[in-house]
């Protein structure tokens, strides 16, 4: 590593301690930044979500909090929202609460998302209710997801076993991607069923069947046989992640994605399923920079979507991966995230990423290649 490259690096991360450590912002600073947040021009509202992220929470706090409840602009108030959930304030709970039958479909995303992420029992009643009423396209994978991360009780377990087969195939998906993520092992015979029919949600539950782990699924998926496209790449991907054999699976993968021959759906549906076993798996990872090293314009783009899609499920499990990795892994790492979130529309996630960001940042020693690493993150994705 060059001293030039030290030297800029630690002086990003000088300016964000500094940044950090601001203490106080003039008011018209403050309304003019949050007016800003639904600015058509995409660098004056980031930029703007950037300076509030800066300033002091117990200036920026209650300013976010006001323009989440009463500004007149819809779009500010989800972005304002969006911005407070870095804060980690300790009010943010009982807001939330209130915004659960907010007329903004995406404020009632937002809440959704934010009680995936907190949890609290006590609401369960109410958000089973809310499987029954709400139906926005944007809402209902959020609440879905809320119940999955809900202690799972016999009502959680009927209520999302039964959504399996309920509905357009939109939110069907989101059901099986839910249950597939927090492992839900009660659902291996609904999910089952549908992993064993051709169908638009066989690939889902087939990985799902995956993500859950249990081995009994093996003996299922091996009856899987002439699959192609999405479940054939889904089915490697879940075999791997059960136990069976995954080197040989890795490479089908990374070769379906070089392919000039297969359709644009199967080398993305390859480098989707690679990144679901890179969430666990090193060499899944290795095969994905690989493919991002020589690959095509088109699998590049799907590989920082992968990448892109475990940091976001995953953050400290990358910044760990990337803390001990060689400079040139971690700067095209980091390069691809950056292409990545340019490219998702996970708002909310990514604002989570920033505060896991954030508060590595302020754990790790002044000074530290932990510190500095963070930093780069920060400035890097445009934080």
């Amino acid at each position: 590593m060059s001293s030039r490259f030290v030297i800029a690096i630690l002086m990003v991360a000088s300016a964000i301690h500094i940044a950090a450590a601001q203490s106080s912002a003039p008011a018209s600073n403050l309304k003019s930044n949050i007016d800003t947040l639904s600015s058509f021009d995409y660098s004056s509202r980031m930029n703007a979500a950037r300076a509030l992220r800066r300033v002091a929470p117990a200036e920026v706090v209650p300013a976010l909090i006001e323009a989440t409840r009463r500004h007149a602009d819809e779009f500010v108030r989800y972005r304002a929202l969006i911005v407070l959930t870095s804060f980690n304030d300790r009010g943010t709970q009982e807001l939330m609460r209130t915004l659960l039958q907010d007329r903004n479909d995406r404020v009632r995303e937002v809440a959704y998302r934010w009680f995936e992420r907190n949890p609290e029992p006590a609401l369960g009643p109410s958000l089973l209710a809310a499987l029954n009423t709400e139906q926005s396209e944007f809402v209902r994978p959020a609440l879905v997801r809320a119940v999955a991360a809900l202690p799972p009780n016999d009502a959680v377990r009927r209520a999302l076993v039964a959504e399996i087969g309920r509905g357009f195939d939109f939110f069907r998906s989101a059901v099986i991607d839910a249950l597939g993520d927090y492992r839900a092992t009660y659902a291996v015979d609904a999910i089952t069923a549908v992993a064993l029919a051709d169908g638009p949600l066989q690939d889902d539950a087939v990985l799902a069947l995956g993500r859950i782990g249990d081995r009994r699924a093996l003996v299922t998926l091996s009856t899987l046989t002439n699959t192609s496209g999405d479940v054939a790449a889904a089915l490697q991907a879940a075999q791997c992640m059960l136990g069976d054999t995954c080197a040989p699976r890795i490479e089908w993968l990374a070769t379906t994605a070089r392919s000039q021959t297969v359709r644009p759906e199967a080398v993305r549906a390859a480098v989707a399923a690679l990144g679901a076993i890179a969430q666990q798996d090193a060499a899944a990872r290795t095969a994905l920079l690989a493919l991002a090293q020589d690959g095509s314009e088109r699998v590049i783009h799907e590989v920082a979507l992968a990448f892109s899609g475990i940091a976001l499920r995953r953050p400290n499990d990358v910044l760990t991966w990337l803390s001990t990795a060689p400079e040139g892994e971690r700067s095209r790492v980091i390069e691809l995230l950056r292409d990545g979130f340019e490219s998702l529309e996970e708002d909310f996630a990514e604002e989570q990423f920033f505060a896991t960001m954030r508060a590595a940042y302020w754990k790790e020693a002044e000074g530290s290649s932990a510190r500095t690493l963070v930093a780069t993150l920060i400035e890097k994705l445009e934080f």
